[in-house]
């Protein structure tokens, strides 16, 4: 009887240890919290430049981006401001953001979440950084339901 149980204990633990390793096991990866990768995640984002800066998003608009105060741990409030070529604010495109830590890709990410319109039309996100590290901003803009521009910035916390 000891030999019979010996042996199911060492295939137990034996399937166990496949399974741990076993890369393609996306069961696991779920319950780790870990995010598939899609075809669709490959979509190309532009590196923007450094906050306070131009960004052309095209005919004619550009935006600038910043933040509420230097990214640290704890929440951080992204602000962009849209402008049409004459300078006056314009709020009507849609803007989404994505943040993720490239290192731990799916780990910490957010999803695809949306601005809001300030009273001051601008348009802002709380972001929460929960780690030390580096850390990527997608953020995608569309007017009329055509995406118009996608960007990316990366920031070391």
């Amino acid at each position: 009887m000891k030999k019979g149980s010996s042996i199911v204990l060492f295939s137990f633990l034996l399937i166990l240890c496949l399974l741990y390793v076993s890369p393609a096991d996306t069961g696991r990866q779920k319950l780790m919290g870990v995010r598939e990768v899609r075809a669709e995640d490959a979509t190309v984002y532009v590196s923007m430049p450094d906050p306070g800066k131009r960004v052309v998003i095209g005919n004619g608009y550009y935006l600038i981006y910043s933040f509420d105060k230097k990214p640290k741990l704890g929440t951080v409030i992204m602000k962009v401001e849209i402008f049409s070529a004459d300078g006056s604010k314009d709020t009507s495109f849609v803007l989404r953001a994505d943040t993720d830590m490239p290192s731990m890709r799916g780990a910490h990410a957010t999803g695809d979440r949306p601005f809001v319109v300030s009273k001051r039309r601008d348009y802002v996100l709380p972001i929460n950084v929960v780690m030390p590290g580096t850390w990527e901003i997608k953020l995608t803009v569309t007017k009329d339901g055509r995406t118009v521009y996608k960007g990316r910035h990366d920031f070391n916390v």
